[in-house]
């Protein structure tokens, strides 16, 4: 009995440690993101790489591989970024459900920034590229390391509610405008669910705002900014402020969740000590 405590203490604690490596990537994420917040108003160096923030300029549109509803395609400007993923509902077996990505890309044009009063040429196969890309390995760009997209801002149901959440939204309390918002009830059978699956995405088009992080090359007629292997790429969007706050908020939490569950794997191997 001591022997299989002690296991088993041993892999909870184990989990705990991932748990806390995790926290510790995170807590890197905010200290990343306030570094581009002070750097991205003037094209500088900062040490890790040179930082250009201002309103893109398209030469060539990126269009995502897979066609997007029409309610997302629209005649604003032509697109420089398109992050795009599919989620999918898919009910637990002890229970509840959870969204997972079922389908996602990451499609860039060919396109530059203003800032300073200089226009700077983005390497496009460097954002791509998968050792100095923005993905790093990832296939969702929305949770790839090196994109700071923030929630999707385009979210698009891709089918019909079930009758009894259609109801509900006809009756005002679900829905985007509904009394309860984030309520929404989920009808599974077996794993499957019968909530529609979402298309979500962030769409950066001709003359929206972007920062890039790269090195930046003046050997040519025209600055480039690119990857290398000590400097890989990375592309953010809206207040990074903000958005260095939310993932704070997600470190600590994978902290305190972390430490929870190493002092949980003492108590049981105390016990079975005991």
């Amino acid at each position: 009995m001591p022997v299989a405590g002690l296991v088993f203490s041993g892999v909870v604690a184990a989990f705990g440690i991932l748990v806390l490596r995790d926290a510790r990537n995170t807590r890197d994420r905010v200290l990343t993101a306030t570094e581009l917040h002070e750097h991205g108003e003037q094209l500088e160096d900062s040490g890790t790489g040179t930082t250009a923030r201002g309103p893109v300029s398209v030469t060539a549109p990126g269009r995502p591989d897979r066609a997007p509803p029409a309610e997302v395609e629209t005649t604003d400007g032509e697109p420089a970024l398109w992050a795009w993923r599919v989620r999918s509902k898919h009910a637990k077996r002890r229970g509840g459900s959870a969204w997972r990505t079922s389908d996602s890309g990451l499609a860039i044009g060919e396109f530059s920034l203003r800032q300073d009063w200089e226009d700077i040429t983005i390497d496009t196969d460097s954002l791509l590229d998968e050792e100095v890309g923005v993905l790093q390995g990832h296939t969702d760009p929305f949770e790839a390391p090196n994109c700071y997209l923030g929630e999707p801002k385009l979210d698009v149901l891709l089918g019909e509610l079930d009758p009894i959440n259609k109801l509900l939204e006809r009756w005002g309390l679900t829905g985007d405008d509904g009394l309860l918002s984030e309520l929404e009830i989920t009808i599974s059978s077996g794993r499957k669910t019968m909530t529609p699956d979402r298309y979500q995405a962030t769409v950066i088009r001709d003359g929206d705002e972007l920062l890039v992080q790269g090195e930046l090359d003046e050997t040519g007629d025209t600055p480039v900014l690119r990857g290398t292997e000590n400097v890989p790429m990375l592309v953010a969007v809206g207040n990074l402020e903000k958005r260095a706050e939310q993932i704070k908020k997600q470190a600590r939490r994978k902290a305190i969740t972390g430490v929870g569950i190493i002092g949980f794997g003492c108590l049981v191997a105390a016990i079975a000590v005991l």
